[in-house]
């Protein structure tokens, strides 16, 4: 069954205030985390700079396999991630985006003082 307008925006007011008391915090953190994961994982996709397939030197051929091994180690997300530092060279102008807030995540729960990031701009 349809949501009448007056549902839909009741639904758009719960969103709005669940972001504004910190409600949603953890839902947003995971959708950047998993933003970031498909980031890395297109990134892992190309083939390197020397010719290299990714998957021949991890192993990895899946996104699921890929992912399995960034859980295996809170740490492994964060160190690929901060691996593109300081210019996130080989990313898409989209990709950097998703790869920045995850570090600038991790900086904000280690009390890390925020840090600029030299993204790369849309053609």
């Amino acid at each position: 069954m349809a949501m009448t307008n007056a549902e839909r925006q009741r639904r758009y007011r719960q969103r709005l205030k669940a972001r504004a008391s910190g409600a949603a915090l953890p839902e947003q953190a995971r959708d950047a985390v998993e933003r970031a994961i498909v980031a890395l994982w297109a990134f892992h996709e190309r083939p390197s700079p020397q010719g290299l397939v990714w998957s021949d030197i991890d192993g990895c051929t899946t996104i699921d396999q890929y992912r399995s091994d960034l859980e295996r180690n809170p740490g492994n997300l964060i160190q690929a991630c901060r691996a593109f530092l300081p210019d996130f060279v080989g990313l898409t102008p989209e990709e950097a985006q998703a790869v920045a807030t995850v570090i600038a995540l991790a900086d904000a729960l280690r009390l890390a003082p925020p840090r600029t990031m030299n993204l790369p701009r849309a053609a």
